[in-house]
């Protein structure tokens, strides 16, 4: 499987679909869709592409390497970026040295990365279902992802959200990767999303402080009042 591919192209487009207006420039579903299938063709990985997006945002690090722009700590750098600027990447690659790095495509890796997945979709499940357009618009992401990938999406859709499973099944190290993967997914701005996130987080290990700044480089509302 290649769940890191699929957990970058959902990363993507929930940063590009955060906000009406951007959708919009982004071309909508079709455009979102259509910049993810240019990546192959034209390069710059995960820096590349936030600039089609118009996004903007350094990942830093060498391509491929600790860090860097195809890695998942170079996707989160470039997503935080995108968020809130270069104070932004610069507080998330600080957070992100707090964590055990693994090269990439290791088995650890796919594995985080599948589980980067479940906590995009578990959060936005948070205050209800998943309705059938947005599971459509999700679906349509991926939609190149192959069987297997789709069949594991497919059940994540169906689980039933759980934010302790969810942060048992997380290797010690990755807790900030799962953490952010939520927060990047939603506008955490109800009650539902406010109870996965703090269940989630003291699951991880996280303090109330690094769960903060973790919502502070993705552009979102602290959590926790200090």
């Amino acid at each position: 499987m290649k769940l890191k591919k699929m957990a970058m192209q959902m990363a993507m487009a929930f940063v590009a679909a955060k906000g009406v207006q951007a959708f919009d420039r982004a071309g909508g579903l079709q455009g979102v869709r259509s910049k993810l299938s240019q990546r192959g063709a034209q390069g710059g990985g995960i820096d590349g592409l936030l600039g089609q997006f118009g996004l903007g945002g350094q990942t830093g690090g060498a391509p491929g390497g600790k860090g860097g722009a195809n890695s998942i700590a170079g996707l989160l750098g470039g997503l935080a970026g995108a968020s809130s600027g270069a104070a932004g990447a610069q507080r998330m690659r600080g957070l992100l040295d707090t964590t055990r790095e693994t090269p990439e495509d290791t088995p650890e890796e796919e594995q985080v990365s599948g589980l980067m997945v479940r906590a995009m979709i578990q959060a936005a499940r948070a205050d209800g279902e998943i309705d059938a357009d947005e599971r459509g618009a999700i679906l349509e992401i991926v939609g190149d992802a192959d069987p297997e990938d789709m069949a594991f999406l497919e059940r994540q859709l169906e689980e039933p959200v759980d934010a302790e499973t969810l942060a048992r099944d997380t290797p010690e190290g990755h807790g900030i990767e799962v953490y952010t993967a939520a927060v990047l997914a939603i506008e955490p701005d109800n009650r539902a999303e406010a109870e996965f996130l703090d269940t989630l987080a003291r699951g991880l290990g996280l303090g109330q402080q690094t769960v903060n700044d973790i919502h502070v480089t993705q552009g979102k509302p602290p959590l926790y009042t200090l």
